[in-house]
């Protein structure tokens, strides 16, 4: 399941598949939809280690969005929300 959502955490796109199928394989598809509901005003999406990769980064650019690595800390427990908070 990929999902895209604003910075409000506002749902924009949603995108099934196989479990065994790789997140960078369906880059175009989830930014396709993302510029179909933003009227094409995405310009940077914030993505975990399974978008990662050159042609992740090239697909998304086909759409004129800039992928932004954001990685986990090393050590991990439990759940936690990336990114800052205000308020």
């Amino acid at each position: 399941m990929h999902l895209a959502v604003d910075t409000l955490s506002h749902l924009l796109a949603v995108y099934a598949t196989a479990v065994s199928e790789s997140d960078r394989a369906h880059v175009t598809e989830l930014a396709q939809q993302v510029q179909g509901v933003t009227g094409s005003m995405m310009q940077v999406a914030f993505v975990d280690q399974g978008y990662s990769g050159e042609q992740g980064a090239a697909d998304a650019a086909s759409q004129g969005i800039r992928l932004e690595l954001v990685k986990l800390p090393d050590a991990k427990h439990g759940f936690f929300r990336l990114g800052s908070s205000s308020g």
